[in-house]
């Protein structure tokens, strides 16, 4: 298990400024840890509509820590202030 820090996800080409936690268990998974209320709408609403996420690109500053798409969010909980993503 990978576990990265970032501080941008860009979601389908719109960039985002969230710092969160990055942990890689498998391939075909990733999960993030972060405390932004908005994106954790966005993640929420694909995961009601179980809408494919073309393009997932989670960065630290300009580097790249991972990159996938055409991706579902498998997983999504709130624990405090702390959203829980998992894509699939």
């Amino acid at each position: 298990m990978i576990h990265l820090i970032f501080n941008t996800i860009e979601l389908n080409g719109s960039a985002h400024k969230i710092t969160g936690q990055l942990r890689i268990k498998e391939d075909d998974e990733v999960k993030i840890t972060f405390d932004d209320l908005m994106f954790g709408n966005s993640l929420k609403d694909y995961y009601k509509r179980k809408e494919s996420i073309e393009q997932l690109v989670i960065k630290n500053s300009e580097e790249t820590r991972y990159e996938t798409k055409n991706v579902f969010v498998s997983h999504l909980t709130i624990d405090g202030n702390h959203y829980h993503a998992t894509f699939k």
